[in-house]
């Protein structure tokens, strides 16, 4: 969509409503929760009500950014009433309802308009507006955007700290494909605006538990390549998982600690999980892992893409997806 039509139909959808419930993907990462403590701040100083709920809590490392308290992990006896009695849901960083888990259900009943703000691919037909821009790097960027076009002098700190986080681990740093100088124009908005990025980064990656390290450790110990090198590939088990201390969302970021070696051009991380196994796919260059992620129902982005199996070992997902990955490199 196009930018100006985007920015058009957003604040046409804001001026003509009142109650918004906001909320993204389970497991959030920085982009979906810096998007919506973003937009819900924005709502909130032009006299809007607004809530965020989301399905899963904040993992600990995420925490700084939500200073006031303001996300609610969805209890349904609670927060039902709120989410079927809102004028608008927007539901951010994510195009497929199913990534909604325990919300899923009250949001496709609701009466309420129905938004996604995203940046993935193959968007669900499940809202009446669909505010994507795929060339957008984060949903941060794309929500910047919206705010800015609206009156960017209501962009204070405390939503630049929120879009920034978003935009800088959704760029990987801003080293991923994408980040052009618009990306960079943009943050230095941010930055005027009083964003410390060494705060931010410091939140975000530098205050890890000893368990993490430590697993992270033992994942990179354990690290193989396959195909002349030109795969790499490493696993997490529950029992490590447990034995550390350590939650499914702390283990964020370790398939990029897989994928720095030379010669790599497509890393697997397969995380096992109660029901399943959790797989990061990542790539460099031209390689399309979001192809491969499809196979299991998975997707996202080029070179960034994730998929889960259900009921499956750990071992046979990683031989599994393993030998499916020539597919992918003949191309």
């Amino acid at each position: 969509m196009e930018h100006q039509e985007l920015t058009g139909i957003f604040r046409k959808l804001i001026d003509a409503n009142s109650k918004f419930v906001l909320t993204t993907h389970v497991n959030p990462d920085a982009d979906g929760l810096g998007s919506e403590l973003a937009l819900s701040r924005f709502l909130g100083k032009i006299g809007k009500e607004c809530v965020v709920i989301n399905h899963s809590e904040t993992p600990a490392n995420h925490r700084f950014l939500d200073h006031d308290n303001e996300i609610r992990t969805f209890v349904p006896e609670r927060d039902k009433d709120l989410v079927l009695g809102a004028d608008v849901l927007i539901a951010l960083d994510m195009n497929n309802p199913g990534r909604l888990r325990s919300l899923e259900k009250y949001f496709l009943e609701s009466p309420a308009t129905k938004i996604i703000i995203d940046h993935h691919l193959e968007a669900d037909d499940f809202v009446d507006y669909k505010l994507i821009d795929l060339d957008s790097p984060a949903t941060a960027e794309i929500v910047y955007r919206c705010l800015a076009a609206y009156d960017t002098n209501l962009i204070d700190k405390s939503i630049a700290e929120a879009l920034y986080a978003g935009l800088m681990t959704d760029t990987g740093s801003f080293r991923f494909p994408r980040t052009d100088g618009e990306v960079h124009r943009i943050v230095g908005h941010l930055l005027d605006l009083g964003v410390d990025p060494f705060y931010v980064y410091h939140n975000l990656f530098e205050e890890n538990s000893l368990g993490r390290t430590r697993l992270l450790g033992e994942m990179l110990s354990t690290l193989d390549l396959a195909y002349d090198g030109r795969v790499s590939y490493a696993s997490i088990s529950l029992e490590q998982l447990k034995r550390n201390n350590v939650v499914p969302d702390d283990v964020d970021n370790f398939v990029n600690q897989a994928g720095a070696i030379s010669g790599v051009i497509m890393t697997l991380f397969f995380l096992e999980l109660d029901d399943g196994v959790k797989i990061s796919f990542r790539s460099k260059g031209e390689t399309p892992v979001n192809e491969l992620a499809k196979l299991y129902g998975g997707g996202g982005h080029k070179n960034a893409s994730g998929a889960r199996l259900t009921g499956v070992k750990l071992g046979d997902a990683v031989r599994r997806v393993l030998a499916d990955a020539s597919q992918i490199l003949t191309k």
